[in-house]
């Protein structure tokens, strides 16, 4: 079986923010001595869609860190909120592409559940979608910490500093991306394969869906963006995880 450290954690943020809400995790998962990638999704948005495969497409083309030509190490993927949607099609490239990458498990973080074959607005709540429709301005929506008050993103990263850096990495992002119907790829039903790791109340109820149909849960009592602010105890969490998966896999 191989061993966690050979196994690449692949952390996908969502389209709505930038890649730095992982970047603390990852540096500390790296100082445990772990294989991380954190592919950026901003490119994907250049030009016109469909944007799905142009989201894959910056995943799995990623190269991993310290790979030097080695063979490529199995994958653990991680979505964090609206990267939830992605992980079923990632799985499927990824055991797809050649050579190909098993992949030992997936982890949505605070994630959206996926709704393959259905757009993010026809999946939504109409009165939620309905909302994001009334935000778009010629076709494109304002930044997502546009979309609720100030407030929230100012308690979730008291930080100004770090709060700013985020801030600067989210982007404005085409009302087309969140019309465009998903990848018609279902979920992992491999319960050993699949966990939800619930890091705010907001999610709950997703988390709930997730533990219905068998998935494992791992609740933390803190907040949506806690990979930014609270990275130790986000890996530990998906340390605590991913070994699950390794011993699954023996």
């Amino acid at each position: 079986m191989p061993a966690l450290n050979q196994a690449e954690l692949v952390l996908v943020h969502s389209p709505l923010t930038g890649d730095l809400i992982w970047q603390p995790v990852a540096d500390a998962l790296r100082a445990r001595g772990r294989t991380v990638s954190v592919p950026s999704l901003g490119g994907a948005f250049d030009g016109e869609g469909p944007y799905y495969p142009k989201l894959l497409d910056a995943v799995t083309s990623a190269p991993a860190d310290g790979r030097d030509g080695a063979p490529a190490p199995p994958v653990i993927l991680v979505g964090h909120s609206g990267a939830g949607p992605l992980l079923p099609a990632l799985r499927a490239r990824f055991t797809r592409q050649r050579p190909p990458r098993a992949v030992l498990g997936t982890v949505y973080a605070d994630a959206q559940w996926p709704h393959p074959g259905q757009s993010w607005l026809g999946a939504a709540p109409s009165q939620q979608a309905g909302q994001l429709r009334e935000l778009a301005a010629d076709g494109v929506l304002p930044p997502w910490d546009a979309w609720f008050p100030e407030q929230v993103l100012i308690e979730e990263v008291p930080d100004p500093v770090l709060r700013e850096r985020f801030r600067s990495g989210i982007p404005r992002l085409p009302l087309a991306y969140f019309e465009e119907p998903a990848p018609d790829a279902p979920p992992d039903p491999d319960h050993a394969r699949t966990a939800y790791l619930r890091l705010s109340s907001s999610y709950e109820e997703t988390a709930i869906r997730a533990e219905a149909i068998g998935h494992r849960v791992l609740r933390r009592t803190s907040h949506h963006l806690s990979p930014l602010t609270a990275p130790e105890s986000t890996a530990d969490a998906l340390e605590k995880l991913a070994l699950r998966f390794v011993e699954s896999s023996a």
